[in-house]
């Protein structure tokens, strides 16, 4: 498949190097040359210096075979236009960011779709709905949910004493079924066996069904966790008003520290219940007049990556309870499991996933990215006439690396084993590394001449 990028900044260059490792012809556009000096560097595919909303650049960049068009610059209106224009030209499918709130807040979304955008990519909204997740999750790391909400995941960091220290998978006790999916030990990718040894460090991603997750995390934390009701955001960026506006809705307490007098005023503006405070979030006597070691949470999302690192150090040091640090260079991401930091927020990774489910619409019906592992989760139903069907788990030789997380039969939810034989109809939750995507197919999906 054909697909033109529009913009190379780190939302652009992610989604590119994403679908260009899936094996699609990615063609990227962008006016500056430095940043498309970096995608040559770095990627093997083509590059176009100009403006995706040049007709003339569009067809240099095969806009007539492209089959996904994706314009993620920093200009909204410059994204909608290129959008339309790729409409035009016969593109089945265009995907524009747009982060102003005006666009996407109100009544315009439809006039949007009328021009010619199939799919509005907010990222900045994104990443606040993620924040609220984990907010409401304390537990783990990450959080995703499944099979509508029937099937969680979550991502908990292991700590010195947990209760099953020593003990190997096959051996937990558990009130409830579960599956670990994936192991991340020193920044590597670890699928588990029954006779791995979990370690204090690891990243462990777990999937059970949701009335029974508050159970069997029990097994991995090591100490209870504090519920959230008093919120901290540094940061009086896009991020941190729809954070602080939802979580508003929600009712939690919320305070933002913002240095920018303008920002500040918006916030207050636009804002009935937050406390808006005009300050440093470097300075040490502000932080502590404020009470942040008070908070529950204290969540950093400037876009300075080193500022909300180091704010977000001094704030666990004053006493708050749960720490959250926005970090945009994907190189700063593995370094965070060696510092006093609980939770990281990428807005990169939470765009490429509502893409990919995008793109994958069809039988699959979910993709998420586990952390900055780069493996996902995929979400599918099983047609007639595929591989698989009426088999055994033990039976199907799925690619290294791949495995079946969840099955959901009708209302029933199942944490399947070996015996476990997959039937038309039932909606599989798959974990599987990058270089496994282009192969599921074969397995999941109907053959040739099998048509519902």
């Amino acid at each position: 498949m054909r697909a033109i990028v529009v913009g190379a900044g780190k939302v652009g260059f992610n989604i590119a190097q994403m679908l260009s490792g899936e094996g699609h012809d990615v063609v990227i556009i962008e006016k500056d040359e430095e940043r498309l000096q970096i995608v040559e560097d770095h990627l093997d595919i083509q590059t176009i210096c100009g403006s995706g909303s040049n007709c003339g650049v569009l067809e240099e960049a095969g806009v007539r075979q492209a089959r996904l068009f994706i314009s993620v610059t920093e200009a909204d209106e410059l994204n909608m236009v290129a959008c339309a224009l790729a409409k035009q030209y016969g593109v089945p499918k265009t995907i524009a960011r747009i982060r102003n709130p005006e666009y996407v807040e109100s009544d315009r979304r439809i006039s949007l779709s009328k021009m010619g955008i199939d799919l509005i990519i907010n990222p900045e909204r994104l990443t606040a709905l993620e924040i609220i997740k984990l907010l409401e999750n304390p537990e783990a790391r990450d959080i995703e949910y499944f099979a509508n909400g029937q099937i969680q995941m979550a991502e908990l960091k292991i700590e010195d004493g947990f209760p099953m220290h020593g003990q190997k998978i096959h051996q937990y006790d558990s009130p409830g079924q579960f599956l670990i999916v994936a192991i991340i030990r020193n920044a590597q990718l670890i699928v588990p066996s029954g006779d791995d040894v979990i370690q204090p460090g690891d990243r462990v991603f777990i999937m059970a069904r949701t009335k029974d997750m508050r159970q069997v995390e029990k097994l991995f934390l090591a100490r209870r966790q504090p519920v959230i009701e008093y919120v901290v955001i540094l940061g009086g960026g896009i991020i941190g008003y729809y954070l602080a506006q939802e979580l508003e809705r929600k009712n939690y307490i919320v305070k933002v520290i913002e240095k920018d007098r303008r920002n500040c005023k918006k916030f207050a503006d636009r804002l009935d219940r937050t406390l808006v405070i005009k300050g440093d979030g470097t300075d040490i006597d502000l932080l502590m007049e404020e009470n942040i070691g008070q908070a529950d949470a204290f969540v950093a999302v400037t876009d300075d990556d080193k500022l909300n690192l180091l704010v977000c150090l001094i704030a666990k040091e004053l006493g708050a309870k749960k720490t959250f640090v926005q970090i945009r260079r994907s190189d700063l991401i593995p370094l965070i499991d060696h510092v006093n930091v609980d939770k990281v927020i990428s807005p990169r990774t939470f765009t490429a996933g509502s893409i990919l489910r995008f793109i994958r619409r069809g039988e699959v019906s979910s993709v998420t990215l586990l952390g900055d592992s780069n493996a996902e989760m995929i979400e599918l139903t099983i047609p007639i006439g595929a591989p698989v069907v009426n088999k055994a788990l033990t039976d199907i030789t799925l690619p290294k690396g791949t495995l079946v997380g969840a099955i959901m039969r009708g209302k029933q939810v199942i944490i399947p084993g070996g015996d476990d034989v997959i039937q038309v109809d039932d909606r599989l939750t798959l974990f599987t590394v990058p270089e496994n995507v282009a192969r599921i197919g074969q397995f999941f999906e109907s053959r040739r001449g099998m048509r519902r």
